[in-house]
Parts: structure tokens; sequence; C-alpha cells
């Protein structure tokens, strides 16, 4: 974790949340960026929770109703690119939540939440505008990380939790990339296919066959941006993919970018998969993805 600033007035900083809530929160990122001509960003499918506290009032306008456009927005799985445009200063802090995390922070299932715009004081009120407030008023990045600790903590811990069939569901697909079976996860959660899907797709916003999918993009975009990334058919194959037609479908679908695109400098995607780092995957490629911040 680290943090990246540059002349333009951009800053990055990234932190793994304290070792206690790592079941629940996968990282916090603190980030200030400046578009003075409107930028249109698109942000790839997510098999996380995405809130975003802004610090100041963005401007943002919605692409085909993208819930990023809301203020201080709640994003949840999402199984296609969402688009925005935005224009002038953005600071804020991105908290990365597993499906564990968001269903103990919001008490619902969230299927409620997938592909919705919503922002976190429809969800938590008051304590969502105490937490804003305590974060616009801290000394610096450090500080609001340790306020989010202290609040997450005293909110989630002892919250109701996901059912344990569902959290080890989402964890194995997420863990292998996409490469564990739904048969294989009802037969070890003693279920039927069935019954194990629509529970999770009720509890968690997509099926677990989608979820798979995002999980393989995923690993595949971590290889590709990694520091020695392998010719398209040979990634194709690491990541379970039929052949380079079918990754790169994928990637058009999921990501809204080719492989080749996706590489190339001005790429407009934003990439979190913090959720990623906090699971322990190997191998580690280095990838600013890694550390929190966007690919580009």
């Amino acid at each position: 974790m680290g943090e990246t600033s540059s002349s333009d007035g951009e800053r990055w900083m990234s932190r793994l949340p304290d070792r206690r809530l790592a079941r629940w929160v996968g990282f916090y990122l603190d980030f200030q960026r400046i578009a003075p001509v409107p930028e249109t960003r698109t942000v790839a499918a997510l098999n996380s929770v995405v809130v975003v506290f802004d610090l100041d009032t963005p401007v943002r306008y919605p692409v085909a109703g993208s819930p990023l456009a809301a203020v201080s927005p709640v994003v949840g799985l999402s199984s296609k690119p969402l688009t925005y445009t935005r224009v002038g200063r953005e600071r804020g802090i991105i908290v990365e939540l597993t499906p564990l995390g968001a269903r103990a922070l919001f008490g619902l299932p969230l299927r409620e939440i997938s592909c919705t715009r919503v922002g976190i004081d429809d969800l938590l009120g008051a304590r969502a505008r105490v937490l804003r407030e305590e974060l616009q008023e801290a000394r610096d990045s450090n500080h609001r990380f340790r306020i989010l600790d202290r609040r997450l903590a005293s909110w989630l811990l002892d919250a109701p939790e996901l059912p344990e069939p569902v959290d080890r569901s989402w964890r194995s697909l997420t863990i292998s990339g996409g490469a564990v079976k739904v048969d294989d996860l009802a037969k070890r959660a003693g279920l039927s296919r069935q019954h194990l899907a629509t529970r999770f797709h009720r509890e968690v916003g997509l099926p677990p066959k989608v979820v798979g999918r995002i999980a393989r993009c995923h690993h595949a975009v971590r290889l590709l941006t990694g520091t020695d990334p392998p010719p398209l058919p040979r990634l194709a194959a690491l990541c379970g993919y039929t052949d380079q037609a079918h990754l790169n479908r994928d990637f058009r679908l999921l990501i809204g970018r080719t492989p080749t695109a996706l590489q190339r400098p001005g790429s407009a995607t934003d990439l979190h998969l913090g959720s990623l780092f906090s699971l322990r995957p190997t191998p580690l490629t280095g990838t600013n993805l890694e550390a929190g911040r966007p690919l580009l």
C-alpha cells in the first residue's frame, strides 16, 4: 500500500483496513483528482460493493443511468461496466466491502442495491452524515483511515452475518479466479445447485456463475497489467477461457475494453480490485491494482 501524487493535483493513497475487519472490508482509497474539462470514465464490472464518501460535492453526470453519478454512491455488484462523466475536482474516500461486510453494514440482501443508484445517506442515514463530517475534518489520509477503522469496527463486528455457505462460495469464486464450478460449491454447502444459486443471487446480488465470470476476468486483468504479461493466447489459457476470442468477448462485456485497448496509454477505465489482495491470491503481480489505485 502506498501513496501516489502527480503535478496536476491528483493524489491517491490506499491502505488495508485494520486486520480485525479483513473479512468485511477489502481496502480504503483516499483520493483527489481534477478534470479541467468533462471526462467520461468507465468502471469495470464489480464482484464486491464499493462505497464512495465524497468529501467535496462532486460534479458527476450519469451516462445511461449510472449509479456512480450520485453523491456518495453505494455501488453493488454489477455484471456490466458503469460509465459516468465528471468535471472539476473530486475528493473522497473509496471503501470496498466484501458481500459479508455490505450485508452487515446495510442490513439487507445485496440484490436490493445491485446495479441501482443509491447514496450512502439513503442507507445509513445519520450515521453516514456523522462519519462524512469526521472524515472531512480529519488531518490527513492516515487520520481518515483510522476513523474508518474505528467506525466500521463498531458497526460491523457484531452485526448479523451473511449466510455462511454464501460467504464461503463467494470467497471460493473470488480466490480461484472463477475456476470453481457451481456444482462443487453446492456440494460443499450441502445444498442443491438451484437452492444455492437462488440464495446466493438474493444475498450477493448476482448469480454465482456471473460472479465467477467477473472473478476470472479480474484475474486476467491482474496478469495483463503485471510486470511480465503473457501473450493473449497464453493469457486466455491460463485464466480458463476457451480461446482468445472468448477472452476478448468477456473483456468487452465486463470491462468495456478489449485486452489490447486496456493496455494502451490513456485508457479511461478505473479498476479497483481490492478484494483480491485482502483475500491473498497468488501470484502477486505488483500492479497498481493491488495498491488500490486505478490502472491509469
